[in-house]
């Protein structure tokens, strides 16, 4: 074969090798986990939380809380706590702000270590104070 004959194998060769790069690139590059969501209930209230960010550090805790029958619960006060059982760590209650149509934001949650945590949540919907307890898992 002449050295023009080998040229468009060359070309191929690098194409396809360009390609593959790109595909496992594409396969291994780092993306934005997608919110970690959670429901729970109690006998008043259901509750549903999301968590853009399970990683370590301070992250923000959405809440959003309705009667049983799906009407929003505007008027109450919600904390978020963040307790890893297995180390004895938790941070203070986070106050978490009203954004209307019964949802809450507690900004800055603070996740100090991966593994298994608890958030514990209190809903106080001035009818007496709801407490829940819900299992995450922290990744790096």
């Amino acid at each position: 074969m002449t050295a023009t004959g080998r040229r468009p194998l060359r070309v191929l060769a690098i194409a396809g090798a360009v390609l593959v790069l790109v595909a496992i690139g594409w396969l291994v590059w780092p993306r934005s986990p997608a919110p970690v969501v959670l429901n729970a209930g109690t006998p008043q209230h259901l509750v549903t939380v999301t968590i853009d960010s399970l990683r370590i550090g301070d992250t923000a805790v959405d809440v959003t809380v309705t009667d049983r029958a799906g009407t929003p619960i505007d008027h109450a006060a919600v904390q978020v706590q963040a307790i890893q059982p297995l180390m004895g760590h938790a941070g203070p209650p986070v106050p978490a702000s009203s954004a209307g149509s019964g949802r809450f934001r507690a900004a800055a949650v603070s996740l100090m270590m991966t593994g298994p945590w608890e958030l514990r949540l209190s809903i106080d919907a001035h009818h007496g104070v709801d407490q829940l307890t819900l299992p995450l898992w922290v990744g790096g």
